[in-house]
């Protein structure tokens, strides 16, 4: 297989539990980018590191952040390492929302992978794993 195909492939599944889980997560007034947004947050992320590791626009993370905050899950803080800065902070409102986000997002990835005997399972995410790691 091509880097393309591969690409493409990995593209597609990730778009299928994505539309597995969307009436969850409609159901919890939320959407992707929201999670992947309250998951960096939630790891102290700054909102250019968050740029970055999600590969949108910094206006664009501006944006969902500002969404976020007015949903009140988020609320921005001055960055303790540099006072000029506003770090998103989670509300507790925002982690009841972002673990209730993963379960859905679990529930959709288990559904999928139920099409894979046990072993099959273990194979696929052993190997995934094994490409997630960075290089030495």
């Amino acid at each position: 297989m091509e880097t393309n195909g591969f690409l493409a492939l990995l593209w597609r599944i990730q778009r299928r539990v994505l539309e597995h889980a969307r009436p969850c997560l409609e159901a919890l007034g939320t959407r992707p980018q929201h999670v992947f947004l309250l998951a960096q947050a939630a790891r102290g992320k700054r909102p250019g590191e968050i740029a970055q590791t999600l590969h949108l626009p910094p206006p664009n993370v501006s944006h969902l952040l500002g969404d976020l905050e007015e949903k009140g899950w988020i609320e921005r803080r001055p960055d303790p390492k540099d006072r000029r800065r506003l770090l998103p902070e989670l509300t507790p409102e925002g982690h009841r929302r972002l673990e209730a986000a993963r379960r859905c997002l679990a529930e959709a990835s288990a559904r999928l992978l139920e099409k894979l005997a046990p072993e099959e399972r273990k194979t696929l995410l052993f190997l995934l794993a094994k490409l997630e790691e960075e290089d030495g």
